[in-house]
């Protein structure tokens, strides 16, 4: 799951920005977390401890309030309102990575991600996305085949996945970032070079490389220690205690020390 936290710290810093590709630089001394990071960790600690998917999200938006969340959400999260909240922005399929790394099977990957999407995005392209998200993840991390990942999404799914990623224009990417988001995954050759993709996109930069990052660390299951230090460094204690614990009992095949993400300062 780091890898979708970190794709979010990555592509923080180009929202809606140029970007060039012979001067990209991963981490600015600007990136930051955002409340693509927040809900990501809440999806995991829901999974690790037992919590509803609803209960989990309020305790850390309630916890981490500044991290740039629509107004209108963090409104209905802070006044405690029953009330289902429909939003039509991209937050559910950025928050699911965890998900798709704890699921035992893919039926089981969909349906917790449809029941954590309601909460908040209960419209049907919304649901489609997430669900596509948590089963490619699922899929990556048990060595799916690129050709397997992308029959899914494409044939369950219906979406449309281009050859390229300049075959994106911004205001498909803002309606439904998923079909961007996995293409620049299948196009790439590594985690970095994933995140790289995902990003020269443009548009909600930080969306898309978290999704891409999510699956890319499942497919790749590896991500530079220097990549990982930059970019986790920003978090606090609590948010790296998550992440280590997460990844111990769901994700073991990326082996890396829990005392490197623990004591960084």
């Amino acid at each position: 799951m780091k890898g979708a936290i970190i794709g979010d710290i990555i592509g923080s810093v180009y929202i809606d920005k140029p970007i060039d590709a012979n001067n990209f630089q991963f981490i600015k001394p600007s990136s930051a977390y955002t409340d693509d990071t927040i809900l990501t960790l809440s999806t995991a600690d829901a999974i690790l401890n037992g919590k509803s998917f609803a209960e989990s999200l309020r305790e850390w938006v309630r916890t981490c309030p500044m991290a740039g969340y629509r107004e209108e959400f963090l409104n209905w999260v802070l006044s405690n309102d029953k009330s289902v909240y429909i939003s039509s922005g991209n937050g559910a399929a950025r928050r699911i990575s965890p998900i798709g790394f704890a699921a035992e099977s893919i039926e089981e990957a969909m349906s917790l991600a449809e029941e954590t999407t309601k909460i908040t995005h209960n419209i049907p392209l919304k649901i489609k996305a997430s669900k596509a998200v948590a089963g490619a993840i699922y899929l990556a991390k048990n060595d799916g085949i690129k050709k397997e990942i992308k029959q899914f999404v494409e044939d369950i799914f219906d979406f449309r996945l281009n050859e390229n990623i300049s075959d994106y224009p911004s205001s498909s990417v803002e309606e439904s970032p998923v079909p961007a988001a996995v293409t620049a995954f299948l196009m790439s050759d590594s985690y970095e070079d994933a995140i790289k993709k995902a990003i020269l996109i443009g548009g909600p930069t930080n969306t898309l490389a978290s999704i891409t990052g999510g699956i890319a660390q499942a497919y790749y299951k590896h991500i530079p220690k220097s990549i990982i230090r930059k970019s986790l460094e920003r978090l606090t204690p609590k948010m790296k205690e998550i992440i280590v614990e997460f990844e111990e009992k769901y994700f073991p095949q990326q082996k890396i020390a829990a005392d490197f993400i623990l004591n960084m300062r």
